[in-house]
């Protein structure tokens, strides 16, 4: 008999379609006869504006138009989906279906994709990626694996003041949720033990978690108990009523629905709102990103680093936190070429009254202009100084924020940096499969350069699942390692967050694992960050009352917290 058994495209919610658009997700309909998994769609797509293709050769004028133009051919991991999206997958060992006597502990994955794309299956059966196998295999299939779908774009990001009278921000973390309640709810029927959850999530599914931990001020439930977080990702979005609610307006706008409100998108055509939403991510300045999670006065309250730092986040039991070398690379389109036009990258992300306040002179001061040629400037090119901006502020601080917040004896910190070290590249080792089926990209590739890298590949790969696997099982990466393996792994102890740089982190390098410091997320740019969004959500009158993060950025007057409105419960 099988190994394992895997069910796929299990309805975990209803359609969210019609009256039941930029809603929470309703319980499934009921459905009679037999459900065989062959029917499961993926979200509803959107290709991000401003993907880099070439590295670093897309820094010359030649180079940001090729990119760009390659950025603009038509990719299916970018296009189609379906509303009717709200499926999981259960991978399961045979031994738990036929006589396992107790409940194993479950590992739910959320994918990344920028909150505009992505799904749990989407680049299968060529590349395994969210295929549960490899890593159940590690584990001596002593464990189950869910992967889910959520709502992103528009469908699942929309906010800003009109949502929360109307809608439901943030449907895609409440899309997130209700697959968690699921495994609750139901997964013993599978031997699955769910009071040993443990989620795991890559940029824009670790950064979803890193929401999820600040649940309505850290007072709801996760639905977790210990959480993997890879390269946790989001652009800050906090303007509720300014810049948040421009961006729902305008895709009203795309959508017909101008002036007419959440009513008019429930009833407008699927077609229509596809289009919408793919314009509405074209329209945005080369790098930026229209929607992500986004305070809405109800589920997210503010910026996590500011929960986080006044302690309003659910404890859970541990965490693993990881980030790769080259966080940004992917993000920076090479437009940004001159002073001015760095300028006007910052005012693209941040809104009028923050600049009024001096906000974005400070982000300009901190990473100051590149200089003339044989100038002492901190960056070579404006490239240089984009990717220092994007990787402190959108992805390796929160490895940092939450570090700090959690405290060190929680948490085992990661850094992945074998070539090219770009945003997702640890994905690959993650759910690497050495049982590969023949029909699948990875398994043609794999007999092309096995006599030469495979080897090293495959052992990293080994070493990485073993460290993850082991922490699903027994709460500590140690416990299960693969200390006989090559390259061979190291003892993974507890960080050091105290210093300017996170000392006791895992380095993962082209020739195998070590132990050093962090150069990625120091600690005087993460506090500067910390400051930023201090100072822009207090300045809005974003925060919420008694949990204020002080901040000496700019000037301010008043009690922040003073106009402070929670957004719809509904």
């Amino acid at each position: 008999m099988s190994s394992r058994y895997v069910f796929k495209n299990i309805r975990y919610a209803a359609p969210p379609v019609g009256d039941l658009r930029w809603k929470k997700p309703a319980p499934p309909l009921k459905q009679t006869g037999t459900q065989d998994g062959s029917v499961g769609h993926s979200c509803v797509q959107a290709a991000p504006n401003g993907l880099n293709l070439l590295g670093a050769g897309n820094q010359s004028p030649v180079g940001g138009a090729i990119n760009q133009f390659l950025g603009g051919i038509p990719v299916p991991l970018f296009s189609g989906g379906s509303e009717d999206c709200l499926f999981l997958d259960v991978y399961v060992p045979g031994k738990a279906v036929r006589n396992l006597a107790s409940k194993l502990p479950v590992l739910a994955f959320i994918y990344g994709g920028a909150y505009v794309f992505g799904s749990k299956d989407a680049l299968q059966p060529e590349l395994p990626l969210y295929d549960g196998s490899g890593m159940m295999g590690q584990s001596g299939n002593n464990m189950i694996f869910v992967a889910m779908n959520y709502r992103v774009g528009a469908y699942g990001f929309l906010a800003g003041t009109t949502m929360e009278k109307e809608g439901t921000p943030n449907a895609g973390l409440w899309d997130q949720r209700a697959a968690l309640q699921w495994i609750q709810d139901h997964i013993s029927l599978f031997k699955g033990d769910a009071t040993r959850v443990t989620v795991m999530g890559q940029s824009a599914g670790a950064g979803s978690i890193m929401h999820h931990l600040v649940g309505q001020g850290g007072k709801l439930d996760p639905l977790f108990s210990k959480a993997i977080l890879l390269s946790p990702a989001f652009e800050y979005m906090w303007d509720r009523a300014g810049g948040v609610q421009k961006t729902f307006e305008s895709f009203a706008s795309l959508a017909g629905c101008s002036e007419k409100g959440i009513t008019c998108l429930r009833t407008a055509d699927a077609t229509t709102l596809a289009k919408a939403n793919a314009e509405l991510m074209k329209q945005q300045y080369s790098g930026t990103f229209a929607v992500g999670p986004t305070p809405d006065g109800n589920l997210i309250r503010q910026l996590p680093v500011l929960e986080l730092s006044t302690g309003n986040f659910w404890n859970v039991e541990s965490l693993i936190l990881s980030h790769t070398t080259a966080e940004p690379v992917v993000f920076v389109s090479g437009q940004v070429q001159t002073n001015d036009q760095f300028s006007t990258f910052i005012n693209a992300i941040f809104p009028n009254y923050t600049r009024i306040a001096g906000v974005t002179d400070n982000i300009a001061s901190f990473y100051p202009p590149v200089g003339d040629i044989g100038s002492t400037s901190k960056y070579k090119t404006q490239a240089d100084r984009v990717q220092a901006l994007l990787r402190d502020s959108s992805f390796t601080c929160n490895v940092r924020h939450l570090t700090e917040a959690i405290g060190d004896s929680q948490v085992w910190n990661l850094q992945y940096g074998v070539s090219p070290g770009w945003h997702g590249t640890d994905l690959i080792p993650t759910f690497f499969n050495p049982k590969l089926s023949p029909d699948t990209f990875l398994s043609g590739l794999a007999a092309l350069v096995v006599p030469v890298v495979g080897p090293l590949v495959a052992g990293i790969s080994t070493a990485l699942q073993s460290y993850f696997t082991s922490y699903v099982t027994t709460g500590d990466p140690n416990t299960n390692r693969k200390v006989l393996n090559i390259p061979p792994t190291v003892k993974w102890n507890h960080p050091d967050s105290k210093g300017e740089r996170i000392a006791g982190v895992v380095n993962v390098g082209n020739l195998g694992f070590t132990t050093g410091s962090d150069d990625k997320n120091e600690k005087t740019a993460c506090e500067f960050w910390r400051e930023v969004a201090a100072a822009v959500t207090n300045l809005g009158g974003y925060a919420p009352p008694g949990a204020v993060v002080g901040q000496g950025l700019v000037a301010q007057e008043g009690d922040a917290s003073e106009k402070y409105q929670g957004g719809n419960q509904s």
